[in-house]
């Protein structure tokens, strides 16, 4: 009588090659899969700020060319974003242009950690060139907010930026100046380009940039300040 051939079990020494195997294939796909992820973090980003821009320009249109005020501490009735609190968000500037309803991850970057803010829990902050303080303060540099058409070269003037979670304070960007006890100035965020968020260089890395003729764009840090680059009237 012929014998059944049993299949043969795998030994614990084969099953422990399998397993680092599979240990060393995710190892070396791991790094891949989060770069990916972060490239379509970053193309989320670059697309609220699209939806964020198309939204400013629409504003202009119905306020006789002007931009919302910057949104910085002070509350003003035209703020772009109505982020303090007591503040009915459903009043920013542009949520009428989008939606008519206020949607939090309009304001966010996926890879931003807006719980480790120390006050506003948004990404984006507007360029104060374009939106004043509020009040607008006696300084040459610190005015009012402006018409769209006093921008030159509005292809090269960013509009709203992807701020560092290192010296984001409310939603008003102030490229020239620096953050009390921060060392740097308000800086664009390079959380995309995996450099160190914690850095203060203002060269380091790359981030997303929204200009005011409405397109985005991935720039270098160091571009942002520039006041080529920031300035309406450079």
């Amino acid at each position: 009588m012929a014998l059944r051939n049993h299949p043969r079990a795998f030994t614990l020494v084969e099953l422990l090659v399998v397993i680092g195997i599979i240990a060393l294939l995710i190892s070396i796909l791991l790094p891949s899969l989060n770069k990916a992820r972060e490239q379509g973090n970053r193309v989320a980003c670059l697309s609220n700020l699209r939806q964020l821009g198309g939204a400013m320009i629409m504003y202009t249109n119905e306020n006789k060319g002007y931009f919302p005020r910057s949104s910085a501490s002070a509350n003003a009735a035209d703020d772009w974003i109505f982020w303090e609190a007591g503040r009915d968000l459903n009043e920013g500037a542009l949520v009428k242009y989008l939606g008519n309803l206020f949607v939090a991850n309009h304001y966010r970057c996926p890879s931003d950690n807006v719980d480790s803010h120390a006050v506003y829990p948004y990404s984006y902050t507007m360029n104060e060139y374009m939106g004043g303080l509020n009040p607008p303060t006696a300084a040459a540099d610190l005015h009012s907010r402006i018409k769209i058409t006093m921008v030159r070269r509005p292809t090269d003037k960013i509009l709203l930026l992807d701020e560092a979670s290192t010296t984001i304070d409310d939603g008003c960007w102030c490229p020239q100046r620096y953050v009390a006890g921060a060392g740097a100035h308000n800086l664009l965020s390079n959380r995309h380009d995996k450099k160190a968020e914690t850095a203060n260089d203002p060269n380091a890395g790359r981030g997303n940039a929204l200009f005011v003729d409405g397109h985005a764009y991935y720039i270098e840090r160091k571009n942002s300040n520039d006041p080529m680059f920031y300035d309406y009237m450079n």
